[in-house]
């Protein structure tokens, strides 16, 4: 049975960049992807935003990784060439309650260490943003955009270069603790079963990180990291609008989301999205009929825009801890040392800002083991 020091399970961003973190450090890993290539899920279906940390709860393991992580993105990406723009984002409100919430978001954000952060009145959004229309916003020019597959090509050819192996079309399908060691168990796209051991296993598994958790022997409704899906839709936007808006416009944030926004690409097409509600199964198609859903929320900041401008684009699901209509949860990022299982780390409920965080998650899933 070969033995390798680190198991991950899980290519996406965050897999891969715990592969680079420990590869750096000299320790031999495999990486296990039940897909054919990296990211397949939900690090490649989002708005490929770099959040500043404006909404999360001082303290808060999203608060601190996203601001550290942010940090040492931009580093990262202007170190190894990987595209990234620091465009800057509104906040925008145009209602009393909208008003109130920008202000809470302000007053949230400066307390994580958000830094540049100001207050436009309508004056001044329109001197920035001619298109857009807002009595109020909060601007933040830390938040920026990233080519979320060359980074995640990147971390891959970083670790794969060092002492860590890429193992696509490989579904883990058990682990078990046999004294110091855990026995993996994975079956290939050719449906052949085989058996590796490791010293120590990360659970980057995404949307499975629950199951993969159950499979260790841990409940995943006991422990609290049960995930639940939530579906979220894009719009493209006409290319007439190209260029119409040059930083990314949000409107005030709901408690399921950030909700409907201009996401800007690195060509400076643009989208509208996402939209967020639960579902019970995986499923990435895009529903025409919303389109008028996210037309009514993107013309109270964006007037110009209309139904024709909007055809279907892409979708993605977060795994998020909290049921709908529960409150804020947290990552988490636990060694279950606790839990009879010494350097075994669960990461569970990594959604937004988890692209963000990737790299602070990394160091402290190093920090770990």
């Amino acid at each position: 049975m070969d033995e390798v020091d680190t198991i991950i399970v899980g290519a996406g961003v965050v897999g891969l960049a715990v592969a680079d973190a420990l590869s750096e450090a000299g320790k031999e890993i495999i990486v296990l992807e039940k897909h054919d290539g990296f990211g397949r899920e939900t690090s490649s279906r989002n708005s490929e935003v770099i959040h500043a940390g404006l909404y999360y709860p001082t303290g808060s393991l999203k608060a601190r990784l996203c601001v550290t992580g942010r940090r040492m993105l931009y580093e990262f990406c202007e170190r190894n060439g990987v595209p990234f723009k620091k465009v800057g984002k509104l906040v925008v409100a145009n209602h009393p309650e909208e008003r109130e919430k920008i202000h809470a978001v302000h007053e949230q954000a400066a307390q994580n260490g958000v830094e540049g952060l100001r207050m436009l009145s309508r004056k001044q959004v329109a001197q920035l943003e001619p298109g857009i229309v807002a009595e109020e916003a909060l601007f933040s020019p830390e938040t920026g955009i990233v080519d979320t597959h060359q980074l995640m090509a990147c971390l891959e050819r970083r670790a794969g270069s060092r002492s860590a192996t890429l193992a696509y079309g490989c579904e883990m399908t058990g682990i078990e603790r046999n004294n110091d060691t855990y026995q993996v168990e994975i079956v290939d796209t050719d449906g052949e079963r085989m058996r590796l051991e490791c010293r120590t296993f990360v659970n980057a598994a995404g949307l499975n990180a629950d199951a993969v958790a159950g499979l260790a022997g841990i409940d995943p409704t006991e422990a609290g990291y049960r995930q639940h899906y939530c579906k979220g839709e894009y719009f493209a936007v006409s290319s007439r609008h190209k260029d119409s808006i040059t930083r990314l416009v949000y409107p005030a944030p709901t408690p399921v989301s950030l909700g409907i926004h201009v996401v800007l690409g690195l060509d400076g097409a643009m989208r509208l999205g996402p939209n967020a509600f639960y579902v019970d199964e995986i499923d990435y198609d895009v529903n025409q009929a919303h389109a008028k859903e996210f037309l009514a929320g993107a013309r109270e900041y964006f007037p110009r825009l209309a139904l024709e401008d909007l055809r279907p684009d892409q979708s993605g699901i977060r795994p998020k801890l909290q049921k709908e209509g529960e409150g804020f949860r947290d990552f988490v990022v636990a060694e279950e040392s606790a839990r009879g299982l010494p350097g075994l780390v669960n990461l569970a409920g990594i959604e937004s800002p988890g692209l963000t965080s990737c790299l602070a998650i990394a160091r402290a899933v190093a920090a770990c083991i």
